[in-house]
């Protein structure tokens, strides 16, 4: 069944000793063939371009390209290969980044179509195993990733003892699947992928629950080419760095993988992002690989959430330890059951410490959610709990006169820096929509935002099956009607809402009601128009439950 995750998975069985898929023996024994074409040097950064053998496809050569990076005349260096998000072209970018962190680094072309490597295999294009799981195109991205690691123990500037990789989306996705296949990286840190993608990714289930991807196919995947497939019977360090809201990689999943994980793990879970980080988790990716590969100061811990009964309430706890100084504690709470996952609004509560033990009493509720507990460093690194399901029954929290308090659009509503800070970061900002700062055109706070024509504004964030209302404030240069549209996809079936008001040069308040359906997966955004020529001033918008 879809998304069968849940805190109380049955725990993960240990796979077999000979792997199903990659004969490590096999794919490790042909020579790289390993030749630099070009050397640069710049701030004592030599940077080499750089080709090896990958493997013999029947009769095709597949060579791989690479940007190697490290400082001059160092020698043994701890190593990590960095995979690109969307398994893009390598760039020296990530490979000088490391090197100038104390690192020798690598950045390899994928074999896709089109690349300075060769093969042509459209890896991007989808989670497919074939019959055949070594005639999928993801087989053979993650052989040329061995055969990179094979390349960095070849290098006299490399510790073989000490190599690492991490990764962004897909380069998180094979981060967590190369932690499990080979036993020469020392530790994992993977920005947004994850394993157990069976249990929810947007490839398979974007538009609702997929017949194509039933439970045989669903095993055929976990048991092959799944990431998380092997984190069972390996003990090497991962940690994974992603918002609550990923579109492609869901909670579900990532839960799930974590669980399974028999090494050190961590998590680093941002409310309400979706596929981006703060620039402080995007540090914290690579400070996962100083802890492990060059001893700096460990992470904290954090132990899984409990729920007790406080007298007539009922609490959530989580224990943390560690030598990082610890600067504040939350818990994050989204209401509704499994599924919504990219749309769903987090609400973030303070939690109160007390000789290491983070506590937060819960609020009644009509249905079940879910929590998930945090404490943050002075550096403002984040340690995140797996998530927990709350049922309101069992928990004694059941009101089903409760009302759901949060604003499913206050992350950015107000236009403030902070939220078009935000939308920036996950390319959600339109930029034909500019910020106002003149105080005259501002309802609340210190800005707004001014649209001409027309401005997109999402996410727009909810609980499905629970009607909700959306308000805003507008004004225009000169009388002018003005459209408010709500419009979104819900298992891949459009629905829509408007409504027009007429504005002037004093603040009108704007309402649209508007129910998300009940579905597994869904999104919306507001569109606000207004005729040629017009300038409109947007500020103070929301959307609550009712």
């Amino acid at each position: 069944m879809l998304l069968g995750w849940g805190p109380w998975a049955a725990p993960a069985q240990a796979v077999a000793a000979a792997d199903p898929v990659f004969d490590l023996p096999k794919i490790l024994a042909p020579p790289l063939q390993a030749r630099t074409t070009q050397t640069e040097e710049k701030d004592g950064v030599i940077t080499e371009e750089v080709m090896f053998h990958s493997e013999m496809d029947g009769e095709k050569s597949v060579e791989i390209f690479a940007y190697f990076s490290h400082s001059k005349g160092q020698r043994g260096l701890p190593a990590f290969i960095w995979n690109q998000g969307g398994l893009g072209r390598a760039s020296s970018y990530w490979t000088i980044l490391g090197a100038k962190r104390g690192y020798a680094a690598l950045c390899i072309d994928f074999p896709l179509p089109g690349y300075r490597s060769t093969g042509g295999y459209p890896i991007v294009s989808g989670l497919e195993t074939a019959t055949d799981p070594r005639r999928a195109p993801i087989y053979h991205g993650a052989v040329a990733l061995l055969r990179a690691v094979s390349y960095l123990e070849s290098r006299a500037e490399v510790d073989r003892t000490r190599i690492g990789m991490c990764g962004s989306s897909w380069g998180g996705f094979y981060t967590t699947l190369m932690t499990g296949v080979d036993p020469r990286l020392k530790v994992g840190s993977a920005m947004f992928g994850t394993g157990s993608l069976q249990l929810g990714n947007s490839w398979w289930f974007g538009r609702g629950p997929n017949p194509k991807y039933d439970s045989a196919a669903q095993e055929h995947w976990r048991t092959t080419l799944d990431p998380a497939f092997r984190l069972a019977t390996r003990a090497t360090p991962i940690g994974w760095f992603t918002g609550a809201n990923d579109s492609f990689y869901w909670m579900p999943a990532l839960m799930e993988t974590h669980q399974i994980a028999s090494g050190p793990k961590h998590l680093t879970i941002l409310p309400n992002w979706n596929h981006g980080l703060t620039p402080t988790a995007d540090e914290q990716v690579f400070a996962w690989l100083d802890v492990h590969l060059k001893a700096a100061q460990p992470f904290n811990t954090v132990s899984a959430l409990r729920l007790a009964r406080r007298g007539a309430a009922t609490v959530a706890e989580w224990d943390f330890s560690g030598p990082r100084e610890v600067d504040s504690a939350d818990l994050i709470l989204s209401h509704g059951d499994n599924g919504n996952w990219v749309s769903r609004f987090w609400t973030t509560l303070p939690a109160r410490r007390v000789n290491g033990v983070c506590s937060v009493e819960l609020p009644p509720s009509p249905m079940p959610f879910y929590i998930g507990g945090a404490v943050t460093d002075r550096q403002g690194f984040r340690y995140s709990t797996p998530l927990l399901r709350v049922e309101p029954v069992a928990s004694g929290l059941l009101d089903a006169q409760a009302r759901l308090t949060y604003d499913g659009c206050s992350v950015w509503g107000g236009f403030e820096a902070a939220g078009v800070n935000y939308l920036q970061a996950l390319a959600c900002w339109d930029n034909s929509v500019t910020v106002n700062t003149n105080p005259a055109h501002v309802k609340a706070g210190r800005q707004s935002a001014l649209i001409k024509a027309k401005g997109k504004f999402h996410p727009v964030q909810f609980t499905v099956g629970v009607p909700h209302r959306l308000t805003a404030w507008v004004k225009a240069s000169s009388e002018a009607e003005i459209k408010f549209a709500l419009a979104g996809s819900f298992d891949g079936q459009p629905r829509t809402a408007d409504t027009t008001v007429k504005a002037g040069l004093a603040w009108t308040q704007v309402t649209l009601p508007f129910t998300p359906p009940t579905t597994l997966t869904a999104n919306l955004a507001l569109t606000v128009s207004g005729p040629e020529g017009a300038v409109v001033y947007l500020d103070e918008v929301r959307f609550a439950p009712e």
